[in-house]
């Protein structure tokens, strides 16, 4: 099964566009806003590279305590705007290559901070450069947590040696930005300077065994950053909900083949990849999973061509994939009803 979460269309647009011509036509327009101030790039560049910094400061690559309180405060900034939006993300491939030849993961923007900005400490260094494509390029110095446990990356970034490598010595995650200021695409480079690194020691982990999920000594399920109870309150009232439902949305997702391709391996089969392995990666995919589904659309066979589901498993999949929508929209409203921190709110595509 593939997704694409950039397909979709927004059809109030034209409906808006169709009134605003009808005022004006009957003369009830009303007087012409004062216009809006141009996005300044070097502005944001500055605020985002000094809140990231004093969210996600230089520590100890292994610091546990410093990691947490960057997940607690990344996107409490600058940086909010970025996450009802998704983006794409990916590692540093030829500036030549145009954005949709690149080998890139889809994320919705709090996804993308919470589980894979935090990885990273900041110094409040940037820069700004034009990017071959006509968007703007905002470079952070950046380096990577390399030695915290298994569990607090939202998977083993070591099942490719040269992945986890191009993670471990990265100095800067660049942000590629329209002229509105949005995130179009995040990707991490080494290109930029390792001044202000310190000490660098390589870590080997276990060679990975194809479990993009597991239990600790403890039988605790890991990775623990990608579990509901770090998406949300303790005291949420979905949160023991939510943990059976994506348990039987995930073993449709098996039995339908999707997990063949939405897994951090499934570049081999495609460029743009939308990742379901864990419950919060599922959590930014529903909508499109269902749609797609729904559709007929996906899973494909190996030419491409859509493959159909058997009626039962269809049935099944989209019975249990749309509880399991419900329930995080539930579980979503409660937060932002309870103003929680950094509650979860509708995203935009």
């Amino acid at each position: 099964m593939r997704l694409n979460l950039f397909s979709r269309k927004h059809p109030r647009s034209f409906g808006f566009w169709i009134v605003g011509i009808v005022v004006a036509a009957v003369g009830f327009a009303p007087q012409a806003a004062e216009a809006q101030a141009p996005f300044d790039v070097n502005k944001f560049a500055a605020e985002l590279a000094a809140s990231l910094a004093k969210s996600c400061p230089m520590a100890s690559p292994g610091d546990i305590a410093a990691h947490e309180a960057c997940r607690e405060g990344i996107g409490t900034g600058v940086e909010a705007r970025m996450r009802n939006d998704f983006l794409l993300f990916g590692g540093q491939q030829s500036e030549k290559r145009w954005i949709k030849d690149k080998k890139t993961s889809v994320f919705r923007g709090d996804l993308y901070q919470d589980m894979y900005m935090s990885l990273y400490m900041y110094t409040g260094e940037f820069r700004v450069q034009q990017a071959p494509d006509g968007l703007t390029t905002i470079g952070v110095q950046a380096y990577f947590r390399n030695q915290l446990p298994p569990g607090r990356y939202p998977y083993p970034f070591w099942h490719a040696p040269a992945k986890w490598e191009a993670y471990e010595t990265a100095n800067e995650l660049r942000f590629r930005i329209d002229g509105n200021g949005k995130v179009v695409f995040a990707y991490r480079a080494s290109v930029g300077s390792d001044a202000n690194r310190g000490p660098y020691v390589h870590v080997e982990h276990p060679t990975f065994l194809g479990e993009w999920m597991w239990r600790d000594d403890s039988g605790g399920a890991q990775p623990v950053v990608t579990l509901f109870s770090e998406m949300y309150s303790q005291d949420n009232p979905s949160l023991p909900l939510l943990d059976d439902a994506y348990r039987k949305m995930a073993i449709n997702f098996r039995d339908a083949d999707c997990t063949v391709c939405h897994m951090p391996e499934g570049h081999r089969k495609m460029n743009k990849l939308t990742l379901l392995q864990t419950p919060y990666h599922a959590v930014s995919a529903i909508d499109a999973v269902l749609d797609e589904v729904r559709s007929g659309k996906m899973p494909v066979d190996d030419y491409n061509d859509p493959k159909p589901l058997p009626p039962k498993l269809k049935a099944d999949l989209l019975t249990n994939g749309e509880a399991f929508k419900q329930l995080i929209a539930k579980a979503d409203a409660w937060e932002v009803t309870n103003n929680r921190p950094k509650a979860r709110k509708a995203p935009s595509q």
